[in-house]
């Protein structure tokens, strides 16, 4: 990641944890899920303009399986942040938050040091198929509990997006917006290495 993009993403963190902070603070469900979904999509449309430059560049899989791993680890990470920031510093504890928020950091650390991995093998000009491979079924298997999550969050009763009588309002909101990026980004990795060889 050269400094450029690590401003732009540092800069879209740093403006969602205020906005969260400021959205609790508030006590305006509405405004939560704004800010949540607004950071959701803009990590997933800065990386997806990357990808398709990146496709029409010409560019190695490992630089876009790079790319693509390295902005699934953001709304990873963000997810984590945003669970984080509500529920330690501001709304009524939630007992499983910090289960989530373990989990989401997990994964992040993971996608970042693959995203880090294949950017090297970028660097050097090769790819390592086996790498590649697996790195296709994750993104499959993430693509499917995406859409599932999705599909459940949006059917069961119990999950309120903005009914702050339940302690998980908050969580349900940062898990579908999340999942909607994570959905996309992996259609867009899946898509855009359909057809390259290693």
């Amino acid at each position: 990641m050269d400094k450029s993009s690590l401003v732009i993403w540092t800069t879209i963190l740093t403006i969602g944890v205020g906005g969260i902070i400021l959205a609790t603070g508030s006590g305006t469900p509405a405004y939560f899920m704004a800010v949540i979904a607004l950071i959701s999509f803009a990590i997933a449309i800065i990386g997806l303009r990357e990808i398709i430059g990146l496709d029409a560049a010409g560019a190695s899989s490992s630089a876009i399986s790079a790319t693509t791993a390295r902005t699934m680890g953001l709304v990873w990470a963000w997810g984590a942040v945003a669970l984080f920031v509500s529920y330690f510093f501001i709304l009524p504890s939630w007992k499983e938050w910090p289960v989530f928020c373990s989990a989401f950091a997990i994964v992040a650390a993971i996608s970042l040091l693959f995203a880090a991995t294949m950017s090297n093998d970028a660097r050097k000009g090769t790819d390592d198929p086996t790498l590649l491979k697996i790195g296709r079924y994750l993104t499959i298997a993430q693509f499917a509990g995406t859409l599932v999550a999705i599909v459940g969050l949006l059917i069961d009763p119990d999950k309120q997006f903005l009914n702050v009588k339940r302690l998980d309002w908050a969580a349900v909101n940062v898990f579908f917006f999340g999942a909607v990026a994570l959905a996309v980004l992996s259609a867009a990795a899946l898509f855009y290495t359909r057809d390259r060889q290693t």
